[in-house]
Formats: structure tokens, C-alpha cells, sequence
């Protein structure tokens, strides 16, 4: 994975094909934005549907968690 971080503090992650396959077959990217300047850590995750993201978080942390929204839902409520 590329992981730049630009003079305007702007954090760039790349995606190559390798990375593609691993996060098919069920391995997410833990990236520690420490490592650019940042505070907080991002967990990249891949699902065929929202669904399918929001069911492998709950079942891995053994949570309950509200229906996912796309970006678009959330920006725009009905």
C-alpha cells in the first residue's frame, strides 16, 4: 500500500491489486495514521454490500450495530 502524506497535510492511501485480493479474502488494512502525522488508526475493510462490511465488524467485536447508510443516505436524510 502506498501511504503519503503531502506538504498540505493531505494523507494519500493506495490501493494496489495485491491489496485488492487480500481484502477479497477477508483481510483488512489496519493503517496507523500515526505514521503520517495523524492521531487516530483506520481499519480498510472490504464486503460485496454494506451489509456484508457492517456484519463482519459486529460478529468480530460481538456487537449489535445500526443499519449502514451510504454516504449519499447520510447526506441527505429523508
Amino acid at each position: 500500500m502506498l501511504r503519503m502524506r503531502l506538504s498540505n497535510g493531505l494523507c494519500i492511501l493506495g490501493l494496489d491489486a495485491e491489496n485488492i485480493r487480500r481484502l477479497q479474502k477477508g483481510h483488512p488494512i489496519l493503517v496507523r495514521l500515526s505514521e503520517l502525522g495523524g492521531k487516530d488508526d483506520v481499519c480498510i475493510m472490504f464486503g460485496e454490500t454494506l451489509k456484508d462490511i457492517q456484519n463482519e465488524i459486529a460478529n468480530t467485536l460481538g456487537v449489535v450495530l445500526p443499519e449502514p447508510q451510504t454516504l449519499n443516505e447520510l447526506r441527505n436524510p429523508q
